[in-house]
């Protein structure tokens, strides 16, 4: 297994931007999630990350195209004159060696639901853990999922919800909840039968649909919204175990807060 495929078996966390630094110099390395774009410019491709934007002069080589999502390794050299203050300033990026990079599968959001969710799909599968973790760059949400399976078979992703009945779900507690549901199905059957946990790092185009809940939760709040602490709630539903006789899903959930004012104008 590489590099990246080993650090997706462990924990995911946000963007790990300069990890750890090589002894005696001002060289550092770490992983980040990107998105491909263009600099300030509009013309030098970069990578777009939470911690800014990324050059490198081999990102060319990997057949990229704007919007495409990545998971990748790097080094960062703060001596190099590309990456003084004012040449950074001016330009717009950093500098980086690109190490390693994987291209990311990247899935759009569905405003309908392809089934009941309380029958599985055909050849759906249940999901260890939908969302193991997550960071949001550019308007895509990467989320690392787990399924327990054998290692060669391949997976397809889905991410859907009812526009008209889940923005928002409200429980019996009155909690407000806008709903996502996670469903994961074979693309292509592994011939191996031994099963282990394999995690999947999946980039979901999100910004319509958090604009939108956000939007709602401030109009529902009213009088009581306030942009400086007021939030809305997602909660990420996974199918956690399919009963194989009567195909009936059992759903768990993870919940991810986002302040309203993120995403709307105030």
């Amino acid at each position: 297994m590489n590099r990246i495929g080993l650090y997706l078996t462990g924990l995911f966390v946000s963007v790990l931007f300069l990890t750890s630094c090589l002894k005696g110099s001002n060289v550092q390395e770490g992983y980040a999630c990107g998105v491909i774009g263009v600099g300030k410019d509009y013309f030098t491709p970069v990578l777009k990350t939470n911690s800014g934007d990324f050059y490198s002069s081999n990102l060319s080589s990997f057949n990229l195209y704007d919007g495409d999502c990545c998971f990748f390794y790097f080094r960062l050299d703060s001596d190099i004159p590309e990456n003084s203050p004012n040449y950074i300033e001016s330009s717009g990026y950093y500098t980086i060696s690109l190490l390693q990079l994987e291209k990311i599968n990247k899935y759009y959001l569905s405003s309908h639901l392809m089934n009941s969710i309380s029958t599985a799909l055909p050849d759906e599968v249940s999901v260890s853990n939908g969302y193991s973790s997550g960071d949001y760059v550019e308007n895509h949400l990467f989320i690392t999922q787990i399924v327990n399976q054998p290692s060669d078979m391949e997976l397809s992703w889905r991410l859907e919800y009812d526009e008209q009945t889940m923005m928002p779900t409200t429980d019996e507690n009155n909690k407000r909840y806008y709903d996502l549901y996670i469903r994961a199905t074979v693309k292509k059957e592994g011939e191996k039968t031994a099963e282990s946990e394999k995690g999947y790092l999946n980039a979901y185009y999100m910004y319509n649909y958090f604009a939108t809940a956000a939007s709602k939760e401030k109009e529902l709040l009213g009088s009581n919204y306030s942009a400086s602490s007021s939030k809305f709630t997602v909660r990420f539903n996974y199918a956690s175990s399919i009963n194989k006789e009567t195909n009936a899903v059992t759903w768990q959930s993870y919940q991810v807060e986002d302040n309203i004012a993120w995403f709307v104008s105030n």
